[in-house]
Parts: structure tokens; C-alpha cells; sequence
């Protein structure tokens, strides 16, 4: 369901453990939010063409060519194959080609393209093997299946992914190479198995909803044709009939139509055009001649569909805090559809922004929300919204010594029936130590940034808690350019070897590359990441921990309140960008363009004074087919005005499912983009 939050299409396994659910997107779907899977756009053919079938108009993608193409689930880019696989806007425009595959036994040739996963990926056959990679090309595709399952013996071909489980079915040719035998077979990642669903069968495409598959099989006649299936295989029915061959059947949107190409033989003399059959009554459509052609257009239909902004706040900076918490997590006792059950809770002194990276790291760990209240004592906003949140008995975290929260707010909070517990040391720098030794003795991973500058600490700390509770790093704080002796000593007592260490921010990097550590070897490797001011380094960590995150949180860079809550609301969903006022930032553009093609959601933490409407809007346009493909989702005080009417269903900025069967976690850092050589 679409409902308050999503994953980005693919969940983590480590989430997953943790939470025992999924959880989805933000904000209930309006009822103007277009129907799911989509309405019928144009058809795009080889070459880069778009035909209007309502028309037949044609029009030229600008410099886009190649036999080879598909559409992302929202229609928002579309990938093409002429030598390399790249993938354009619908306009032409933001082109990204995606490296060379590495491990494949041949990369003559990408063909049979496919999005899959919520269009976090794109999925190909080369060399009669399979191989996928993340749709903005963040780093070079691979074998999808091992040799055990897909041997040397083997032609797979023709992949499609199942918009609702995360299922590849493809076509296999056995024995004879890509030419005889051939089959439909189904590849499901959770149980690494590979299955033949269909025999004598060619050219699978699963339908829209994910319930049945179209394929292409020879008829008592010898003629191919279109035929669907249910997912299993079974319920078969054939769909064209005749003389003439059909090939590449592709489903339309809306799943009441495939196109495909038409043949009157498959010999020179062959007149060839683009028609689509309608599956209720098998009624045949001819949308575009190609007269005196012997070539496959491989059509596919654009979907159409609206994507999501959203925003979320409060009366004032720390009423945001407030609304982000009641945004994301159950009421007790409650369950409601794509919200989480609150484990803790994490406080935080609301005059000062020391220890909140440290803050927002922790609640990942800990699942549950930041809150922000006076140093003296718990506000009346943030009893109520423990009270609402968080069952009694329940840790609730506090960040910073009495001086930072005073010992009343641990009494008030033992009279609310939660049990206190403080993480403080002798500043915010050996507080952010003793908060990464909450979380994990034995860290994987280090996200190293300035305690004095939240810009840079605050985005670190929302991809250290994107592992949720299973995370194996934190956030700790550098004093500027160099590091206290609480820091030093606990980056000594780590082995570079096994945890990367991750600077955000030039500060940062400089403090780590200008100390000596007595237990680390002479050269170590480290991972820095920069930006020329902090929306670009906002965008540099997002690109460095998420590969097409399938919704991402936007703050003002000049409200670090903003940015917590951005920050403990989307957590393990997404990034946590920056921008400026009154534009969207160039870099977040920029980058919003490139994610475009899984990323369905834009959440704006703040009022129209911090990211003004005109922000969100190109935000939401970035990611959208056209500029108007998508619903902006108000939520004052966190709640979804009642004076609307939403319906939850499976529907907008969720192009599918959140499937559990994925090639890989959400969180995926891009080391070789990084990794960096440091002699000491």
C-alpha cells in the first residue's frame, strides 16, 4: 500500500530483520493521483521514435538511438542499447551512460532492457547470460546469476521483473544455444533458485500487476504467436491467431493491452508493423506501418503515472520535530499501514544542535524518533507525542550530561513509566564515541564529520542509521579540523582494515589525514567524501550510500532542526538533502534528475519559509515523466488533513510493491568511486 512511507523499492535484509515488516511511502494517495499502474502514454520503437497510438504522430527522442529500449515503472526515464546502455528523460535530456559490465563471459552486445525493482535497476542479456546494474550507472553491471545457475550450456535471454515480487522471468534456450529448446524460467534471488514455468515459450514480459506473464509461442501451424499465462504457468490462453508471426510482446500500463511487432513473414520480404491486441477480446490495433522492413521495433508502451511531494511541519521549527515523529511512527496500540512500531525514543536539547548528528545516528540504531525539548524539562508537545509513540517501559534515550538535559527530564520521564537512558561524555565529541559503542562494538563502518558543522554531520548521520537496528557504524564528531584525544583514541583502537572510515566534508578529512594513529599500519585506505558547499555535499553522501533511493527528505540548509527531522523521519528510507531558499539547489536538481528513475517521493521537512512551494515543485517535476506528473501531500503537524479524501492503495510515487526478492540492499555504498590511499 502507499500509504505513509516506502522503502526504496528494494527493502534491506537488514531492515527487514529488524522491523519483521515493510514499510512504504509517505502520505495516504489523493484521489487525484492517477490510476495504477498507469495510463497509456506513447509508444516508444527502436531508434529513439515515440509514436502516439490515439494519432499516430511520431517524434524523435533527441539523440537517442538503438534497438533496445524500456521505460522506468513512473515513465520517467527510459533506457537505450547502441553499444553501451544509457538511459535519457523522456525528453532526451540528463543522459547517463552505465559503465561496461565487468564478470560477464561477453559483452558483444546489451540487449532485451528492462527495469526492474522499482526502477532501481536495469536488467539485460549479453552474451546469451543476464546481467543488471543500477539505473544512474553508480556502478558497472554484473551477472545477475551464478554459474551454478546459469552455466556456460545455457542461452538466457529476454529478461522481465516482476513488478510485485522482485521475480526475473526470462527466456532460456538449452542444448542447441539461442535457437532451439527454449522455455520461460523464473529466477526468485530470496531462495536463489531457477525454475521453468513455461515450455516451448519465447520473449516473456510480465504484466503490470505482476499476475501473468505474455510470451511468444509457435502455433500447430508454425506461426508464433502471443499467448499469456498466469505467474506459475498455468491458465495459458492465446492471444493472436493467423498466418502472420508476432514477436516481443510488451504489456501496456494499464495491463488491458500488448503491443508488439508484427510480421507477415519472417523471410526478406517481410512487411512489418507495430500493433497492440487487446487481452479481453484479442481485437488487433495497427499503430505504425514499417513497410518493406525486416527488423524488430521491440515496442514498449510508456507508462504514465503520478509521482509524490510531500511535506511535513509543525508551528515552529521544533512543532517540525514533533510532526516528523507522528508522521513515521504508530500510535500505541494502533497499526496503521506503512508506519513503524516505535522500540525507543531519543531526546535531544532543542536550543542546541552539538549533539544532534549524534542524535539522529542513534535513533536509527535504536528505531524510534528524535524529539526535541528544553534543557530543564519535557515540553508538553513531546510527553504527548512519547505517550502517542512509545509503549511505557520503553528506553528513551538521552543525548548529552545534565548540563545538556537536566536530571528532571529523566524524572519526568520515569513518572511517564519509560526508562531513561543517558549516552553524555565530557563534550559532543566523546559523546558521538560513547554513542558509536551503543551501537556496535565491532563497527564496519565510520562516518567522520565536524561536530561544528551540522551541514555536513547531519547527512552522515542519516546514512550511518539507514541499517536500522542491525546498523554497524555511527557518527563520530571531529572539533573542525582536528580530532579530540576521545576521538583518536577510539579511531586507534579500530582496524582500518575492517572498518571504513568515512570523512564528510573537508574539515573532517583533514582531521583524519593530519593524525598520526599508533595502531593503524602506514598506508591505510579511507573513504572521503566532499562537495563545494553543503547541498553538494549533502548530494556526495547520497550518492555515495544509496543507489537510486526510492524516496528522499529535502531541509533548509540554514535550519538544523529541519534537517533531524528529516533525518530521524526518513532514516533508513533515503537521504537527507539540502537546499537553498528560495530555488531548489542545482546540485539536488541535478541529482533528483539522475535518481529519476526509482525515486518516487520527495518529502520537504519545513515550512514554506524553508523550502518554499516553488522548490518542491521542481522537485517533483525532476522526478516526474513531465513537470506536472505528480501530487503534493500536505501534513500539518504530521497528520493528513482530513478535509480531503485519500484512499490507500497501491497507486502513486509506488511503482510497485516493496519487493523482498532484490540483487541488492538499498544501502549500497560506492567505494571505488572513494577510496583513497592515506600514508602516515
Amino acid at each position: 500500500m502507499f500509504t505513509r512511507r516506502r522503502t526504496a523499492a528494494l527493502a534491506t535484509a537488514a531492515v527487514l530483520a529488524a522491523t519483521g515488516t515493510l514499510a512504504l511511502a509517505p502520505g495516504a494517495v489523493a484521489d487525484d493521483a492517477g490510476s495504477w499502474p498507469g495510463t497509456e502514454g506513447r509508444i516508444l520503437v527502436d531508434e529513439g521514435m515515440l509514436i502516439d497510438p490515439a494519432t499516430g504522430v511520431t517524434t524523435q527522442i533527441p539523440g537517442v538511438g538503438g534497438d533496445w529500449a524500456a521505460w522506468a515503472p513512473d515513465g520517467s526515464r527510459l533506457v537505450t542499447s547502441a553499444g553501451q546502455i544509457s538511459s535519457y528523460r523522456p525528453s532526451g535530456s540528463t543522459r547517463i551512460t552505465l559503465p561496461w559490465a565487468t564478470g560477464v563471459r561477453s559483452s558483444a552486445a546489451y540487449e532485451d532492457l528492462a527495469y526492474g525493482w522499482g526502477g532501481r535497476y536495469v536488467v539485460f542479456s549479453t552474451g546469451g547470460q543476464l546481467a543488471y546494474g543500477p539505473s544512474d550507472g553508480s556502478w558497472a553491471p554484473e551477472p545477475l546469476l551464478s554459474d551454478t545457475l546459469e552455466p556456460s550450456t545455457v542461452c538466457d535471454t529476454h529478461p522481465t521483473v516482476n513488478p510485485a515480487s522482485g521475480l526475473v522471468a526470462f527466456q532460456r534456450n538449452v542444448n542447441y544455444g539461442c535457437y532451439d529448446n527454449a522455455g520461460v524460467y523464473v529466477y526468485d534471488s530470496d531462495a536463489k533458485t531457477v525454475k521453468r514455468v513455461l515450455t516451448d515459450a519465447e520473449q516473456p514480459d510480465w504484466s503490470p500487476d505482476g499476475t501473468k506473464l505474455a510470451f511468444v509461442r509457435k502455433d500447430t501451424d508454425g506461426n508464433y504467436q502471443v499467448f499469456t499465462a498466469n505467474a506459475d504457468g498455468t491458465g495459458v490462453k492465446q492471444l493472436t491467431t493467423g498466418p502472420r508471426w508476432y514477436a516481443n510482446p510488451s504489456w501496456s500500463p494499464t495491463g488491458t493491452r500488448i503491443v508488439f511487432d508484427a510480421h507477415t513473414s519472417p523471410d526478406s520480404g517481410d512487411v512489418h508493423t507495430v500493433e497492440y491486441a487487446d487481452v479481453a477480446t484479442g481485437e488487433l490495433t495497427k499503430v505504425a506501418d514499417t513497410d518493406g522492413q525486416n527488423f524488430q521495433d521491440n515496442p514498449s508502451w510508456q507508462p504514465v503515472r503520478k509521482n509524490s511531494t510531500a511535506r511535513v511541519w509543525g508551528a515552529d521549527a521544533n512543532g517540525t520535530v514533533v510532526a516528523a515523529s507522528r508522521w513515521s511512527w504508530n500510535t500505541v496500540g494502533q497499526s496503521e499501514p506503512g508506519l513503524l512500531d516505535a522500540k525507543s525514543a531519543v531526546l535531544l536539547n532543542q536550543d542546541d544542535s552539538a549533539d544532534a548528528p549524534t542524535a539522529t545516528a542513534l535513533a536509527g540504531k535504536r528505531q524510534g524518533p528524535v524529539l526535541t525539548t528544553a534543557k530543564t524539562g519535557l515540553s508538553t508537545a513531546v510527553q504527548n507525542e512519547l505517550k502517542r509513540s512509545l509503549k511505557k517501559g520503553s528506553n528513551v534515550w538521552m543525548v548529552g550530561g545534565t548540563s545538556v538535559l537536566t536530571t528532571n527530564v529523566s524524572t519526568q520521564l520515569k513518572s511517564l513509566g519509560y526508562v531513561p537512558k543517558r549516552v553524555s561524555g565530557t563534550d559532543r565529541y566523546d559523546t558521538s564515541v560513547k554513542a558509536a559503542k551503543t551501537v556496535t562494538t565491532s563497527p564496519s563502518y565510520v562516518f567522520l564529520a565536524s561536530g561544528t558543522d551540522y551541514q555536513a554531520a547531519l547527512p552522515a548521520a542519516a546514512a550511518a542509521g539507514a541499517e536500522g537496528t542491525d546498523s554497524t557504524g555511527s557518527v563520530v564528531l571531529t572539533s573542525g579540523k582536528s580530532l579530540t584525544s576521545a576521538v583518536k583514541t577510539y579511531l586507534n583502537s579500530l582496524n582500518p582494515a575492517k572498518t571504513m572510515v568515512i570523512t564528510v566534508g573537508a574539515d573532517a578529512k583533514y582531521a583524519l589525514t593530519h593524525t598520526s594513529f599508533s595502531k593503524w599500519p602506514s598506508s591505510y585506505y579511507y573513504y572521503p567524501i566532499t562537495g563545494a558547499n553543503s547541498e553538494a555535499l549533502s548530494v556526495a553522501v547520497a550518492k555515495f550510500w544509496w543507489t537510486t533511493p526510492g524516496q528522499t527528505a529535502v531541509a533548509y540548509a540554514g535550519s538544523w532542526r529541519d534537517g533531524v527531522s528529516a533525518g530521524s523521519a526518513m532514516n533508513i528510507y533515503g537521504p537527507v538533502l539540502w537546499t537553498s531558499r528560495p530555488a531548489l539547489s542545482d546540485e539536488v536538481k541535478s541529482y533528483l534528475l539522475r535518481e529519476s528513475a526509482g525515486t518516487q517521493a520527495v518529502i520537504a521537512f519545513g515550512d514554506t519559509g524553508s523550502v518554499t512551494v516553488g522548490a518542491l515543485n521542481t522537485a517533483g517535476s525532476s522526478i516526474s515523466a513531465s513537470g506536472n506528473d505528480f501530487v503534493y501531500r500536505p501534513y500539518y503537524n504530521g497528520v493528513a488533513p482530513a478535509a480531503r479524501t485519500f484512499a490507500l492503495r497501491t497507486d502513486a510515487a509506488e511503482p510497485v510493491p516493496a519487493a523482498t526478492r532484490s540483487p541488492r540492499p538499498a544501502a549500497e555504498p560506492n567505494l571505488a568511486s572513494v577510496r583513497t590511499a592515506q600514508h602516515q
